[in-house]
């Protein structure tokens, strides 16, 4: 009896859903043909060197990712964290196929998706900014399932008010306890769903729209208002969790906002902003142009839908008195791109508006092998600058003493030579392949000094009177005495 229960529910499943398999294969065989140059790379980027080297968590003692910290126990079936990639990716790759395949389901008005509609949504994983998230070899999961947990409550959004009341306040923790660059997903799908269904049909009124709208802002804000509350510590550093103060808040959003903004214009390349603006443009004259409302409200909405994105993309990190710019936390423009996108393939009857939607997919599809293998080259270049440091010290006659010696790097390797050449065309390589051997940051030492084992050596960054020197080469100096080394990167 049970057993002919759940081949019902099993049959029924598959007959309404069971369209859906196709898309999710299809996002699962790109974005795992994407990053396979960044698996293959096997860089560790920034936090990994520590992770490798000591199988330590810590994202909610920080900074409340808490949820992180549970979910990598079972990953990594324990409490010391193994490097255990690519699984970590696999499971990123599986949260963002899934993610993707939400969207072209709700954005769907019948069971036959087309190929076009899923390759609109690609820069949802495969922005340049989300695949620094890809990078990390133990952060990649719980990135990746904040943004699916922020896409699920819209599979409520006219079903069922309280459904969606509550599944938005659990998304909206389960998001913020993972990774907070994820807080403005939930608001710009909401907002262009809505959009969506109020401009291209008359069947939903306009004031279920609106009371929908609300009732997931109010779950929203509800989830945003409980981590903030319970899991929220206050950290001011390099970044910080405070909230700017009310009588500064509106000039230093903007502020903040401005430069997130000036990241975009520096980062990307000349031809993705131009089909980015190409976009907009095919976004709104489609808007206006299939509306099935008055044209001139149309125009309107469309344009205020657009200002409003403007400002919530990026979640509330421009509200915060010292923002995160790294561009791990600027994928929300991704998402928008991805939204924009799919809306302008569902109209086929203007091609080229198709074609431009398409064109910036490759785009950022192709990146993502450029990306990759730019990272395999910093390594092989860290690994070689590295190897001829260790060599010079070993052939010191200082080093053969038992003392313990204060050793200081000072300089960087910087770029691979190769990364350098592409910086030119490629700006944002820049910011995404970080510092690797040097001074100034502490990941940019940790893969020296914590990797090979360098016999009594300790750690220093202090300053030095001046040294004589010990060898010089094309690549570095080294100078000394019998308790002192200074590394003098070239």
């Amino acid at each position: 009896m049970h057993k002919d229960k759940i081949t019902n529910i099993y049959n029924q499943f598959i007959e309404d859903y069971g369209f859906l398999i196709k898309p999710f294969i299809c996002f699962l065989i790109i974005y795992t043909l994407a990053i396979f140059p960044i698996i293959r790379a096997n860089f560790n980027y920034i936090d990994d060197l520590g992770r490798v080297a000591n199988g330590a968590a810590g994202w909610g003692s920080v900074y409340g990712r808490y949820l992180s910290d549970f979910l990598a126990s079972f990953v990594h079936a324990g409490r010391y964290l193994t490097d255990i990639s690519p699984l970590p990716q696999v499971i990123a790759v599986i949260c963002l196929s899934l993610a993707s395949t939400i969207i072209v389901y709700i954005f769907s008005s019948s069971k036959k998706i087309s190929i076009f509609s899923m390759l609109a949504v690609i820069p949802l994983g495969l922005s340049p900014y989300f695949l620094e998230c890809l990078s990390y070899k133990y952060d990649a999961p719980y990135m990746a399932l904040s943004v699916l947990v922020s896409i699920v409550p819209i599979l409520f959004i006219f079903k069922n008010k309280i459904l969606l009341f509550i599944t938005t306040i659990l998304c909206t923790i389960i998001m913020c306890t993972t990774y907070q660059a994820s807080s403005g997903i939930f608001p710009l799908l909401v907002l262009f769903y809505l959009f969506y269904q109020w401009n291209t049909s008359k069947e939903l009124s306009t004031k279920k729209i609106i009371n929908s709208g609300v009732v997931a802002a109010i779950g929203y804000l509800t989830g945003l208002l409980l981590f903030k509350i319970f899991c929220v510590k206050e950290v001011v550093g390099r970044v910080s969790t405070k909230i700017i103060p009310l009588n500064h808040f509106i000039s230093g959003f903007f502020k903040n906002l401005s430069q997130y903004y000036h990241y975009v214009l520096t980062d990307f390349r000349e031809i993705w902003l131009l089909l980015i603006a190409l976009l907009l443009i095919s976004f709104v004259i489609l808007a206006i142009y299939n509306s099935k409302r008055n044209k001139m409200l149309s125009s309107i909405v469309t344009i205020l839908l657009l200002v409003i994105s403007s400002l919530i993309m990026f979640g509330v990190y421009p509200a915060l008195t010292i923002p995160l710019y790294d561009p791990r936390a600027m994928y929300g423009l991704g998402i928008c791109l991805a939204l924009l996108a799919i809306i302008v393939v569902k109209s086929d009857k203007i091609y080229i508006f198709t074609l431009i939607a398409i064109a910036l997919s490759w785009s950022f599809f192709t990146f993502a092998f450029t990306y990759g293998n730019a990272l395999a080259e910093q390594k092989r270049y860290t690994d070689f600058r590295i190897q001829l440091v260790i060599n010079d010290l070993n052939d010191l006659e200082i080093m053969n003493k038992d003392n313990i010696k204060k050793l200081k790097i000072d300089g960087s390797i910087n770029k691979s030579p190769i990364i350098e050449n592409m910086l030119p065309h490629y700006s944002i390589l820049n910011r995404l392949v970080p510092q690797t051997f040097g001074s100034g940051w502490h990941w940019s030492g940790s893969y020296f000094y914590g990797y090979f084992k360098l016999q009594n050596i300790e750690w220093s960054t202090d300053d030095f009177p001046p040294l004589p020197i010990l060898k010089d080469t094309m690549y570095h100096t080294i100078y000394g005495d019998d308790n002192t080394i200074v590394v003098s990167l070239k």
